[in-house]
């Protein structure tokens, strides 16, 4: 027979992935950041238009990792969790920089195509990161038996 400690991990996983995964089955194109990127450059699709558009979208998909970040950070009641998440942002980074930089070396090519596939895959790490992190705020919540009260 199971202990109630053991049912009560069990429910906590599954509720996590859960969350996990409704976080990141959202697509891109539900969230308001991507439908006015899509938007913006469905309007005009040339290069110095489709990189406006994408360092807005950029800007704010930015800004919401730093907000789920900030809020990650807030959950975390020891020194070495919060140092832990400190850790994994800094590799988080350095992956992110190197993934840009290959998308610049893959897609340096002339054409709005290839300017549109860098883009997107600049702004697709980021959003991954942010709907990650946003999972992982719910997670915690609900396995220390506090309510979801917002979702991001």
């Amino acid at each position: 027979m199971k202990s109630r400690k053991d049912i009560f991990i069990a429910v906590c996983t599954l509720l996590a992935v859960f969350f996990t995964l409704s976080a990141t089955a959202q697509t891109e194109k539900d969230d308001p950041i991507d439908v006015t990127y899509h938007s913006c450059v469905a309007k005009d699709s040339s290069v110095g238009n489709i990189e406006a558009c994408a360092f807005v979208a950029y800007g704010k998909w930015n800004k919401e990792m730093e907000n789920a970040a900030n809020k990650l950070t807030k959950e975390f009641k020891k020194p070495n969790e919060k140092a832990a998440f400190k850790q994994s942002q800094l590799a988080w980074k350095a992956y992110r920089d190197a993934e840009f930089k290959s998308y610049d070396n893959m897609f340096n090519c002339p054409g709005g195509k290839y300017c549109l596939l860098r883009q997107n895959g600049r702004i697709d790490v980021v959003r991954t990161r942010t709907q990650q992190l946003r999972a992982y705020i719910e997670s915690l919540k609900v396995a220390r038996g506090r309510a979801v009260k917002d979702k991001k």
